[in-house]
């Protein structure tokens, strides 16, 4: 399915599945077709470094598996005659998105999306140049989504459920930040093995699981919001909290001085905030220090201990310990599996 956009230009569906493959080939990659439902695109210097897998999951689901360079910026547009349901797992990216005419929405950082994109609403994508972009992007027909995944609408947050019966808005997007199952699971699809048609079944079961994780923290936002706070202000002392943390999570105050600058008590803060976000303030921190270190370590400009020091831990050995703990890999580990590329990193 192809739309007119403004003037003569024709926008694609981000569903369709030729369109998909030979925008990537335009892009200076070399495409290849490695299965019914697989192509492969192979980016090789000077025109960047890496592979794009786009993956057809039968007419209603498209996936771009991504671990690739490209020194060129990008630029593309899709439209759809109805809704469709993004689903993003990213480790490294840089990317810039636009629904219609909305506010640009820039992932620069690892973390766990699902949007819902109205009928007919153009969206536009930008990809920075030179900037490593490794993750999974999957594409689903709204009114087919539940089906998938063998859900009915009741089983799913509100503004999925919407999206599901062709009443998408926009601006309904819920972004989280990744966990070590995540991280282990998109990392394994990245280096996956597997060819032709099994790459596609493999998907597919990557693809359920990831839906799972990110259906599963929305509703669980949605029962907090409904049901454990039933009062405005604890709320209101949550969200003060985490702003002061947002602000000094690499090296925060103490909790209890924390507590009484927002004109609460320590145990009441603590409490609230557990119920809130799902996790301790202690815990809120270690989440931020360790997703900022991902980050960082994928850079090939500091070393593992000056990253340590940089997310505000003094010794390098208490950094590791508490990165594997949270991601399930050393540093120095995930440096060497999320960077497949040949940049010589600082010992």
């Amino acid at each position: 399915m192809q739309l007119k956009g403004e003037g003569t230009s024709v926008l694609p569906s981000a569903l369709d599945f030729d369109s998909e493959w030979h925008r990537a080939a335009q892009e200076d990659g070399r495409t290849q077709r490695i299965s019914r439902n697989v192509v492969r695109t192979i980016y090789e210097p000077p025109h960047g470094r890496g592979i794009t897998d786009t993956v057809r999951l039968g007419p209603d689901a498209l996936v771009n598996v991504i671990n690739c360079v490209v020194p060129r910026a990008a630029h593309w547009t899709y439209v759809d005659t109805e809704p469709l349901i993004t689903l993003r797992a990213s480790l490294a990216c840089d990317v810039e998105f636009r629904y219609g005419a909305g506010p640009a929405l820039v992932f620069d950082r690892p973390e766990l999306t699902l949007t819902c994109i109205p009928s007919l609403l153009p969206l536009s994508a930008h990809i920075v140049a030179g900037a490593r972009q490794q993750g999974i992007v999957a594409v689903f027909k709204a009114r087919s989504f539940a089906s998938r995944f063998g859900l009915l609408p009741e089983d799913l947050p509100p503004e999925i459920r919407s999206a599901v019966k062709g009443e998408a808005q926009m601006g309904r997007i819920a972004s989280f930040p990744i966990d070590h199952r995540v991280t282990a699971l998109v990392g394994d699809t990245l280096d996956s093995r597997l060819h032709g048609e099994l790459r596609t079944v493999q998907l597919a079961g990557r693809m359920a699981e990831l839906v799972a994780y990110a259906l599963d923290a929305m509703l669980y936002q949605h029962e907090v919001r409904s049901v454990t706070l039933p009062r405005r202000r604890d709320l209101d002392l949550a969200r003060a909290a985490q702003a002061l943390l947002d602000r000094d999570y690499r090296r925060p105050t103490n909790f209890a001085d924390l507590a009484r600058e927002i004109g609460t008590s320590q145990n009441k803060l603590k409490a609230v905030f557990k119920q809130t976000f799902g996790l301790t303030m202690a815990d809120y921190c270690l989440e931020r220090r360790v997703r900022e270190a991902q980050q960082l370590l994928m850079e090939a400009t500091l070393t593992i201990a000056q990253v340590a020091e940089r997310v505000g831990y003094e010794h390098q050995s208490s950094f590791a310990a508490a990165f594997k703990n949270q991601v399930g890999m050393s540093p120095r580990e995930y440096r060497c599996h999320r960077a497949p590329f040949n940049l010589e990193f600082p010992a």
